[in-house]
């Protein structure tokens, strides 16, 4: 009887160390989804792609419109993100990109920011992937 109850508790440690660990992690995944929202910028549109096959990853592709400043815009998420300045520019548009993998997490960011008259519209890109390397 003795070994049941050991064994039960083990189990019933590893349902709750499983579900805290679950549910950290959903919460980690929704926190670096938002983490593009520009303060102040009206939500455009944006969808959000799970892929399982042939690597898992998490793809959160939104634009947003905001009347704040170019520069304050472009230093936002140059900050926000590490990504440092354009990589390339065109018209009234810059790209800001960066990609880096840890272990066997890969992870890419891509902000384009462009002048309008309107407006700023900012479009982002972000994922987030576990790519296992198989021998």
């Amino acid at each position: 009887m003795s070994n049941r109850r050991w064994l039960f508790g083990l189990a019933t440690l590893l349902c709750v160390a499983l579900a805290l660990g679950g549910t950290a992690f959903a919460l980690w995944l929704v926190q670096y989804a938002r983490a593009a929202d520009y303060p102040g910028a009206t939500l455009v549109g944006d969808q959000t792609i799970y892929k399982y096959v042939p690597h898992i990853v998490m793809r959160r592709d939104s634009s947003y419109r905001t009347t704040d400043p170019f520069p304050e815009v472009y230093n936002w998420y140059s900050n926000q993100f590490s990504l440092g300045p354009e990589t390339w520019a065109q018209s009234a548009c810059i790209q800001m990109a960066k990609a880096t993998t840890w272990a066997v997490i890969e992870r890419q960011t891509s902000v384009m920011v462009c002048d309008t008259s309107n407006g700023r519209m900012v479009f982002v890109m972000r994922s987030v992937g576990l790519r296992l390397r198989l021998p």
